[in-house]
């Protein structure tokens, strides 16, 4: 199965607008009832378009589900903010404090309670979410290395740090949604990683 985003076919061109309310339907519809409950039918009703319109975007619902999740992605190249630490702390706050947090950690639990029924599932969210957002942590590793802020630790290893905390928030999200996290959250997990990945102790973070 290809992840690609979907090639509109030939044929009369889709309109703007139908699309964006495809691939956010595509992508309510997933992160609410899981990828086994969801049928191409429930996109089409929740995005009030007709069966048409969606099937003209995609054959299936595994299609639909890979480009939804494509909303929930943290792609591109990251800013560069000057020191390991801070883009550390740039990418810690972005994400935890992000408005998708909470879908991406939904999303992750129906991913993790489906892989075994849908195993394409996990190619989904290998591509669309966990490489975009480990390429990103490499590209921030990278630069510390450049600038010889980091140990020799491989920049494979120092991804896996960086990554492990963003993905034990999002389980303890779901586990506990009203849980009242401390305010200095994001510079004890900048703190820990950079002792992890053998960097200079960090600063305190400026003061707003």
């Amino acid at each position: 199965m290809s992840n690609e985003p979907s090639k509109p076919p030939r044929g009369r061109p889709r309109s703007a607008s139908v699309d964006k309310a495809l691939v956010e339907a595509a992508r309510d519809e997933f992160v609410t009832k899981g990828f086994h409950a969801m049928s191409m039918e429930s996109i089409a009703n929740r995005a009030d378009v007709s069966k048409v319109s969606l099937y003209r975007r995609w054959p299936s619902k595994l299609e639909a589900a890979a480009d939804a999740l494509r909303l929930l992605s943290e792609s591109g190249v990251p800013e560069d903010h000057g020191s390991l630490e801070a883009d550390i702390r740039a990418l810690f706050a972005a994400t935890i404090h992000s408005e998708g947090a909470r879908a991406r950690a939904r999303f992750l639990m129906r991913t993790m309670g489906e892989i075994s029924d849908h195993p394409d599932l996990l190619a989904i969210y290998r591509t669309q979410l966990l490489a975009p957002r480990i390429e990103q942590i490499r590209t921030v590793i990278g630069r510390a290395r450049a600038r010889k802020e980091v140990s020799d630790i491989p920049t494979d290893v120092a991804a896996m740090v960086v990554a492990g905390p963003l993905f034990l928030h999002s389980l303890f999200l779901l586990a506990d949604p009203d849980r009242a996290w401390p305010g200095d959250l994001v510079e004890t997990l900048t703190r820990t990683v950079l002792l992890g990945i053998g960097a200079p102790p960090p600063h305190p973070a400026p003061a707003r």
